[in-house]
């Protein structure tokens, strides 16, 4: 793969930086633009989104570039950015078949929620602030995907973990969600840390941190180093890319704003550990046994969300655990070394997931923001728009055949079967574990149409239960949401294959011996009608429980109250968490403070300052404003100095 890149040819444009550096003018306008009152904080939406399209202009050219011209990749030199002793680091932007994709979703993706985001905080107070924010995590974003070296990549990395704790924490006068801010960029801190080793050590290793430099070099290495390297970048995707055990955090960031869900949770931060494995695939695909854990990682984190999301009645958690539950089959994917089939399922869950969020928040403005799906229902009837669009999301992402999610999805559990890698040599049983990491995905495929359509019944179906008086959402929320559901069922049937080519090129990769060989595998025919049982099934159970014998979820909870407890309080992670490392370190924080800060440190400037204070009493007695006290003292002094002079 390597030398086929290497192969090819580049090509120079300063397209590359006005896609960057637009979103960031635009942050630093909106943000510094004297405040007039509430015009100017109306007007913050329509100047940030016209630069976030701006940016998806540039993108959309540079994509056609880099197909016309038959270059490998498109690059922007910015000349030198530091030196420290052998680390050179130059400010170089890079943009290939991959990062051309991710521009894209980023940019376009991200300027629908911009659009959505006018008519969503049109009643904020702090509308200025908001999308100075939202432009600034498009920055970061873009730094992340087009930078040249993996320094640059963490710029952008921790450029888009600060954004998510300002957007998260946007109403942070109210302490939960102050919380779920901190949670966030603590947690993506720790994966942080292995993403810092894993760049220390491929750069002592090969003295390189240009990704380029890195496939050429990273093949010469050990292969112990390798496989390190591998997994201490795994740990940051891990913190990024909300997996087990690091995922805890993602739920939480549902305190922010409805269009900041839709941002992070489809088209920005939430993908950035999945683009990184890509990104680093010749590194992987050296790595046979962090791949097996990456498969195995991923699988269980897919699983663990999509049955925490069966029994949540916030329709902004379920759609939340659904995200960390494709999350999972992504980096199944990666694990099973389909890097192409990761990206793919990347670009079709921001259209669906995105459509989700959006809609979710579209029938929160127009239920008074009301959030409990318990309190929804018959909806469709009120706000037929905002029903269409998450209709069709809905069937998209449970994988009903002919939608975007049906496709991407399929072409994962396929490359998790049928990988020849490490996965496929380890027997659980007499079953290899490929084939148990397939049973497992296609299971959890099952709960995703059950759980998906729950939360459609419950919402737009049967007789409205709340108490306020639902109303469609204005143009400015409803036309995003239909450019995301148009995409989320066309994607995959019309540009699927050959979007799937265009990644390809990027990895040489192929389906298992290309598409030709796919329409005459028997197998694969096999486990394609199994994936369409497996949505049509989870679908009609969830429609018919729900919709028309809603006795059944109730028999159920009480037959097995266990089981619901355990869903309900999210199989007590959280909680397993706090007693074992949150309050311990609690615990440990006040030892300190008491014995350390307040005994020593405290202690020391206090006594220090308690002696300048008696000192400065003492003397203070001998200023008695007496003439004569004054004359005694000098005299004093005198017989000292003449004492000391002749007895030296």
């Amino acid at each position: 793969m390597t030398e086929h890149l290497h192969q090819l040819s580049e090509i120079e444009h300063p397209i590359l930086a006005w896609i960057l550096f637009a979103p960031l003018l635009g942050s630093l306008f909106v943000f510094l633009r004297p405040n007039r009152g509430e015009m100017t904080q109306k007007l913050s939406g329509w100047l940030a989104t016209p630069v976030a399209f701006v940016a998806f202009l540039g993108a959309a050219f540079a994509f056609t570039l880099l197909g016309d011209s038959g270059a490998n990749s498109i690059a922007f030199h910015g000349g030198s950015w530091f030196s420290v002793g052998d680390l050179h680091v130059d400010f170089t932007l890079r943009l290939d078949h991959l990062s051309a994709v991710m521009c894209l979703i980023i940019t376009g993706v991200g300027s629908l929620i911009h659009l959505y985001a006018i008519g969503y905080m049109s009643h904020d107070e702090h509308q200025k602030r908001f999308f100075s924010y939202l432009n600034l995590f498009l920055f970061a974003m873009l730094t992340l995907v087009l930078g040249d070296n993996l320094l640059l990549m963490f710029v952008g990395w921790e450029g888009v973990g600060l954004c998510s704790y300002l957007l998260i924490g946007f109403w942070y006068r109210e302490m939960p969600n102050a919380i779920a801010g901190q949670k966030a960029f603590v947690v993506n801190r720790i994966g942080d840390a292995g993403f810092l080793i894993g760049i220390f050590t491929l750069f002592i290793a090969t003295k390189t941190i240009t990704f380029g430099g890195l496939g050429v070099a990273v093949p010469g290495l050990a292969p112990s180093l390798i496989e390190f390297a591998a997994f201490a970048l795994f740990i940051g995707a891990v913190g990024k890319s909300a997996q087990i055990p690091l995922y805890v955090w993602l739920p939480d960031a549902m305190a922010g704003p409805t269009p900041v869900s839709a941002l992070i949770h489809a088209a920005t931060m939430v993908t950035a550990g999945v683009y990184m494995i890509a990104r680093m695939s010749f590194l992987y695909a050296l790595a046979p046994h962090t791949s097996v854990v990456i498969l195995v990682v991923g699988c269980f984190t897919a699983l663990l969300a999509a049955t925490i999301a069966l029994v949540q009645t916030d329709i902004k958690r379920v759609l939340a655990y659904s995200t960390v539950s494709q999350l999972g089959f992504m980096f199944m994917a990666m694990g099973a070394g389909a890097y192409s089939n990761g990206i793919y399922h990347v670009v079709t869950h921001a259209f669906f997931k995105a459509c989700l969020f959006m809609a979710a928040g579209s029938v929160i403005i127009g239920c008074h923001h009301e959030q409990d799906m318990r309190e929804f229902g018959g909806l469709r009837k009120t706000m037929p728009l905002t029903f269409i669009t998450y209709f069709i999301a809905t069937l998209a992402i449970a994988g009903f055949p002919f939608l975007s999610g049906f496709y991407s999805k399929d072409a994962i559990l396929w490359t998790v079967f049928s990988t020849t890698g490490l996965a496929s040599q380890i027997h659980v049983g007499p079953y290899p574990l490929s084939h148990v990491i397939w049973g497992l995905g296609a299971f959890t495929a099952l709960l995703t149409a059950f759980y998906m359509t729950r939360s459609l019944v419950l919402t737009f179906f049967g007789e409205y239960r709340g108490h306020a008086h639902p109303h469609e959402s204005p143009a400015v929320v409803t036309i995003p949401l239909i450019v995301l559901a148009f995409l989320s069922a066309v994607f995959g049937y019309f540009k699927g294959e050959h979007f799937l080519e265009y990644l390809e090129y990027w990895t040489r990769a192929d389906l298992q011996g290309g598409h030709e060989a796919l329409e005459q595998n028997h197998m694969y025919h096999v486990l394609e009608q199994t994936s369409i049982g497996i949505a049509l099934l989870g679908i009609a159970a969830a429609a018919f429980i729900y919709g028309l014998r809603p006795s059944i979820a109730r028999n159920l909870a009480s037959t097995f109250p266990w089981f619901f407890r355990a869903l309900s309080n999210k199989w007590w992670v959280d909680e397993l968490y706090a007693a074992i490392i949150v309050r311990p370190l609690g615990l440990l924080s006040d030892l300190l403070f008491a014995l350390v800060d307040r005994s020593v440190i405290d202690a020391s400037v206090n006594g220090a300052g308690n002696v300048v204070e008696a000192t400065g009493e003492a003397a203070s007695r001998a200023h008695s404003g007496l003439m004569s006290s004054y004359i005694l003292w000098m005299f004093s002094g005198t017989i000292v100095i003449l004492l000391f002079w002749f007895l030296l």
